[in-house]
């Protein structure tokens, strides 16, 4: 959780006290009461600090992935994607749903670095073996509309905020026979997105936004890096929604991609902090 040992560094923060105020103790020995400390200096010191304690953390968590599982790495790297933190620091709200009982927030945290998780199953609905790993993927438990809806309910909620004509699986323009360019390209005659919103990028301009969610530690994805597995997602959301943006000039489509447990592809990332 990125959590510091205070014994651990107890020697360099207090190394790090005595640089910070060495200036201003000579002053109080010296009994000078007109002179001024160089604040610029104490910054600049500040921010060295700051580095040199960000690269000891690099260098030690480096040497921690050398002797780790490759299934507990993959782990890390997830935690550290954009958003996946966000949880453990945001105020616990319960009107937002950040307000986690300590069963929760247990489960929540075996999730987070692979650990066992108690009380599941052994036997999935669907027969299956049961994990962690196979709920998160199987069509019949659940979770996988889960998970995209939440994201898809709390995406439009937000939208609500700033923008105009919010909706959730607005239907697309029917086809009269024009030609899509990929073959995956769905050409139902009720195709849907998952939200739709005008002013999202320019004024009067309505955007189509379709989620989709995937497991980071599935099979298909394990050997690929999580930026790859982002760009695939992201590149097949992009051809299943080719029909009916095409079709108007004040349309424009994003597909979004996001991972379990809360990470976000560069793309939703950006236009959420916009």
């Amino acid at each position: 959780m990125g959590i510091t040992s205070p014994e651990k560094m107890a020697e360099e923060e207090n190394r790090n006290s005595i640089n910070l105020t060495r200036s201003l103790t000579k002053k109080i020995i010296a009994q000078d009461a007109k002179g001024e400390t160089a604040q610029n200096a104490i910054l600049e010191l500040k921010k060295t600090m700051s580095r040199n304690r960000q690269s000891a953390q690099v260098e030690s968590l480096e040497r921690l992935k050398n002797v780790m599982l490759d299934e507990t790495v993959r782990k890390i790297h997830i935690a550290q994607e954009t958003g996946a933190s966000n949880w453990l620091t945001c105020l616990p709200i319960r009107a937002k749903g950040f307000s986690l009982n300590k069963q929760e927030f247990v489960d929540a945290v075996a999730l987070r670095y692979g650990w066992p998780v108690e009380g599941i199953p052994k036997t999935c609905v669907c027969g299956d073996p049961n994990n962690v790993d196979h709920t998160m993927t199987c069509k019949k438990g659940g979770f996988v509309c889960i998970r995209h809806d939440e994201v898809r309910d709390l995406t439009a909620s937000m939208l609500r905020e700033v923008c105009r004509d919010v909706s959730t699986e607005p239907t697309l323009l029917p086809l009269n026979g024009e030609h899509m360019q990929y073959r995956t390209a769905n050409t139902a005659n009720e195709a849907r997105v998952d939200v739709s919103a005008r002013g999202f990028w320019t004024r009067g301009q309505r955007a189509f936004i379709d989620i989709r969610i995937f497991e980071p530690m599935a099979a298909c994805h394990r050997r690929i890096s999580l930026e790859a597995a982002h760009q695939k997602m992201s590149r097949v959301k992009s051809e299943v929604m080719e029909i009916g943006f095409e079709m108007s000039t004040m349309a424009a489509s994003h597909p979004w991609s996001s991972l379990r447990p809360a990470g976000w592809a560069p793309r939703p990332s950006a236009s959420i902090q916009d």
